[in-house]
């Protein structure tokens, strides 16, 4: 057995061993919380349609991108008069945008486990991730018409214990994304991973979408959550200016497991001094608490 087969048998048999499913009655209430969740993305109809229209949306819109004036990135710089004379771009997140990890979700729940991240680097390291329903078409589509396709995500780059790879979470996306037939997946700088840079530390995407918008236009953005597209702040500024840009250049996919929106809300709910337990139970209150039913206090 070489040795690449060797540590795909390894990462396999250590997700099992971090998988093991747990009986229904023991999985927490936090892993329960996600589970029509994922379910959703997994098994419903409506899920598939959904991305697929959008996808469909951005393909019908591909020769109006080009030929209306204007950007779809706010970090698009200089005179705008001179970005027609630019190659053009796409930009993609990639995790519930363009590769589904409900592989992943679902593992953690049927552990009774909640996102870790000893067993999110092993996932991917599996590069086993499928692709979102719409999402490879378009890609290629657009590729084939010349429009350079960007990858940004927050994976993060972490260089190997033995420093063999300065990131092996870009090596394995890399390859995921490969063997899926995404394009672009070869070039050397289509792939932007948080950390990657010193100034990419940050979750916060609008160096990476600068550096892209410094040399191609950028005609498209999508995501599957609003700090994928401009600061979730600088949006609530900007609401009445920036909501028609979803549609026409910014593209959102449906995400209802995870994101920057579930994490403003529970921002405070935990405290340093607290628990695992008692900071999932803080949670937990706080999600609760936040549910409105319409009725007066």
């Amino acid at each position: 057995m070489n040795i690449q087969a060797l540590r795909l048998v390894s990462v396999s048999f250590l997700m099992s061993l971090i998988a093991a499913p747990a009986p229904a009655a023991d999985l927490p209430v936090t892993a329960r919380e996600q589970l029509s969740a994922t379910l959703w993305m997994q098994r419903a109809e409506e899920y598939r349609i959904a991305t697929e229209a959008v996808y469909r949306q951005a393909t019908a819109r591909l020769a109006a991108l080009v030929a209306e004036p204007g950007s779809a990135a706010l970090e698009q710089p200089g005179n705008p008069a001179s970005w027609g004379k630019l190659n053009t771009a796409i930009i993609v997140d990639l995790d519930e945008t363009v590769i589904d990890n409900s592989y992943y979700q679902a593992r953690q729940i049927r552990a009774g486990r909640e996102y870790d991240e000893v067993s999110w680097q092993l996932w991917m390291q599996e590069a086993a991730a499928t692709a979102i329903p719409g999402a490879v078409e378009f890609l290629q589509a657009a590729a084939a018409a010349g429009h350079r396709i960007f990858y940004i995500t927050n994976r993060t780059c972490v260089a190997s214990a033995d420093g063999s790879d300065p990131c092996p979470a870009k090596t394995a996306t890399r390859r995921n994304l490969q063997q899926l037939g995404l394009p672009n997946a070869d070039y050397a700088d289509a792939l932007m991973l948080r950390g990657e840079r010193p100034d990419w530390r940050s979750s916060d995407k609008t160096a990476r979408r600068t550096g892209v918008a410094t040399r191609y236009r950028v005609i498209a953005v999508f995501g599957d959550d609003l700090n994928d597209f401009v600061d979730r702040n600088e949006y609530a500024k900007r609401r009445s200016e920036l909501s028609s840009w979803f549609g026409n250049r910014w593209f959102l996919l449906p995400n209802p497991v995870y994101g920057s929106w579930e994490r403003a809300l529970l921002s405070g709910s935990c405290t340093p001094a607290m628990t695992p337990a008692e900071c999932a139970s803080a949670t937990i209150d706080r999600r609760y608490g936040l549910l409105d039913t319409g009725e007066q206090p």
